[in-house]
């Protein structure tokens, strides 16, 4: 009698602790990064044509919680990509089957440590984590960049390749005049 009254207790400040921080919630957020999964961006990009952003990570990559927690968190980023990109969060060691460009894709090594094929071709085999790529509205020009970005070092590559600039001006050239949106 006394265990099911603590589960019974549990469940029920589970179920209200959820339901509360989903109600205190707005629904337009736009301080979290909005992800989704490549299928769902694609879709999204042919209703409305916009780049898609690919954070390709692993669950046991440091540095990964690292641009999640202090990059991806940041509310300046997040923003900025919910509204100019399809951001998309892929674990290269998924066993997911993905679907893109006609092709089909899937991790066939080992379990818990094979690297899916996908992962293989976005990043041309240049497999490093955090790894992240711009891919532009036609879906088939990429741009890799790989390793940890702070909040300020990462702003202005999404500024540059969201406002295609990488067509008219190095990137060198193009930071001397970025204005950031971040807090000093």
């Amino acid at each position: 009698m006394k265990r099911t009254a603590i589960i019974l207790f549990v469940l029920v400040s589970v179920f209200a602790f959820t339901s509360f921080r989903k109600a205190t919630k707005p629904a337009d957020d736009t301080t979290t990064v909005k992800w989704y999964t490549i299928e769902e961006a694609v879709a999204l990009n042919k209703k409305e044509k916009r780049k898609i952003f690919m954070d390709v990570y692993t669950g046991w990559c440091g540095w990964c919680k690292v641009m999640d927690k202090n990059t991806f968190a940041n509310p300046v980023i997040a923003a900025y990509m919910n509204k100019n990109y399809y951001p998309v969060k892929f674990d290269a060691e998924s066993r997911d089957t993905i679907n893109f460009n006609g092709q089909q894709f899937i991790n066939d090594g080992p379990p818990g440590r094979g690297t899916h094929q996908f992962a293989g071709v976005v990043l041309q085999n240049r497999l490093s984590y955090p790894s992240f790529v711009f891919i532009d509205e036609t879906l088939l020009n990429f741009t890799i960049m790989q390793g940890y970005q702070k909040p300020e070092e990462f702003e202005p590559y999404l500024h540059y390749y969201a406002e295609n600039k990488q067509k008219t001006v190095q990137y060198d050239e193009y930071v001397k005049t970025f204005k950031s949106e971040l807090p000093k």
